[in-house]
């Protein structure tokens, strides 16, 4: 069986694609994909070296309680305040440790303080934090609250995280005209990761 195409609609040869400066089709298609092939490598060896927003947490979450005691020197005139203590806490143990805290009076008998404090345990790793307390204060006495924030830390703590509680009452002991002395006690809630 023929079939005859009319005169006018007659098929013409089959004529090679071709793109720009004619170059075959299937070339660019090739060299396209070889160059996704390459931006998608790009991407990845990029991606791999930027860190991650939020890095994963190691270790394990441990309870972050104990209490403690001490002595805390507040310079009158500029607020700066040194404490040194002692005391047991459940992630290290017996531990000494000491605060450099900045304070300023909010109100007649409240203040508000920040600074940073330093754990060491028997072994002398150390557990780092960021603080920032509120508290309220009479002629002799004074209560806090504070919220602390684990930094870091060395030794078996590198790389610690966490958050915690104190509940701190002061008794002042003595006041010169330029610094004021008090017994801290303190006891600590919350939690470490390391």
């Amino acid at each position: 069986m023929t079939i005859n195409q009319p005169a006018d609609t007659a098929a013409a040869p089959p004529v090679a694609t071709t793109g720009r400066a004619g170059t075959p089709r299937r070339r660019i298609i090739i060299l396209a994909s070889v160059v996704l092939v390459l931006i998608a490598g790009v991407v990845l060896a990029v991606t791999a070296l930027i860190p991650s927003a939020a890095p994963a947490a190691r270790g394990t979450v441990r309870p972050f309680t104990g209490t403690g005691t001490g002595t805390l020197t507040l310079n009158l005139a500029t607020g700066a305040a040194t404490a040194d203590f002692t005391g047991h806490l459940s992630a290290l143990g017996a531990e000494t440790g000491y605060d450099n805290l900045m304070f300023t009076p909010t109100g007649p008998s409240t203040f508000t303080y920040t600074g940073t404090r330093t754990f060491v345990a028997a072994n002398g790793d150390k557990v780092f934090s960021a603080i920032t307390g509120k508290g309220t204060f009479t002629r002799t006495v004074a209560h806090s609250t504070e919220t602390d924030t684990i930094t870091g830390g060395t030794g078996r703590f590198a790389g610690a995280s966490g958050t915690y509680t104190d509940t701190i009452s002061t008794v002042v002991v003595s006041t010169t005209s330029t610094s004021q002395t008090s017994r801290v006690t303190a006891a600590a809630q919350g939690q470490i990761r390391y």
